[in-house]
């Protein structure tokens, strides 16, 4: 029997270290209220080397899943597209470096993870559906926590989506 998950630690990786200097959007929701706990990114300009800025990814999973008991992870997956396969020719692939060390580690830890492409969840869970939801608020032009504290970016609200759409559509329990 699957369990349903008390909390979700939903993620949109950027392993873009090299490359951009990307950043990696994540939320905490609480699955039975559809609150978000915790909102943040983690920038890779931030930090002195790949290795480091990807210990941070690690040590977050590990500091909320420490902390609220029957967590999951929901993280957007890399698809490279016909479209734009030739704009990743060279490339080192660093975002799927990322996902497969957040993968291993959750594996090792017996972390639930759960993945999907971000056209599962673009249009689904657009910012006007999260604002209507009251996952988030406007304000003017920026997207705010309910609680007015903090300005969420586009990474953090894409986090925002991948938790949303597996509370609502994967989180079940199954007999």
């Amino acid at each position: 029997m699957a369990k349903q998950y008390r909390y979700t630690l939903g993620i949109d990786p950027s392993g873009a270290y090299k490359e951009g200097k990307g950043t990696t959007g994540w939320c905490l929701l609480d699955n039975k209220t559809n609150k978000l706990i915790a909102v943040g990114t983690i920038k890779a300009s931030e930090y002195a080397s790949a290795y480091t800025y990807w210990q941070r990814h690690l040590a977050l999973l590990e500091k909320f899943v420490k902390k609220y008991k029957g967590t999951a992870v929901s993280i957007e997956d890399y698809i490279l597209y016909r479209a734009s396969a030739l704009a990743q020719v060279n490339s080192q692939m660093e975002t799927v470096q990322l996902l497969g060390i957040i993968k291993y580690f959750c594996y090792n830890k017996n972390i639930p993870v759960f993945i999907r492409p971000a056209v599962a969840v673009k249009k689904r869970w657009a910012d006007d559906i999260l604002v209507y939801k009251g996952i988030i608020l406007k304000v003017g032009s920026r997207y705010m926590t309910p609680n007015k504290h903090q300005i969420i970016c586009e990474h953090e609200r894409d986090a925002i989506r991948h938790a949303m759409h597996f509370n609502t559509f994967e989180n079940k329990e199954v007999t």
